[in-house]
């Protein structure tokens, strides 16, 4: 499910219980080789995606994926200027 019993999708929570965020975060510190490890894993993920699906599925799950970012970082931008 996207939502909680809200209709409300907790992006920090989703992140914050994905395996490989806790995997990096297990001691608090995230090296180079942790950091150049996920972007493989992200890149491994995003060409098997092209490979699977059409050109319409792609650009679908590109806008989708440019949408949550731009919602993640204009959440994050909007917490600071009310901290």
């Amino acid at each position: 499910m996207f939502f909680d019993e809200n209709g409300i999708i907790d992006i920090d929570e989703l992140i914050i219980k994905h395996p490989s965020y806790q995997k990096i975060m297990e001691d608090g510190i995230v090296t180079d080789e942790e950091l150049a490890e996920q972007s493989d894993k992200v890149i491994a993920l995003l060409h098997d995606i092209e490979s699977k699906y059409s050109e319409e599925q792609v650009a679908e799950i590109k806008n989708l994926m440019a949408e949550i970012n731009v919602l993640y970082s204009v959440y994050r931008t909007h917490s600071k200027q009310n901290a």
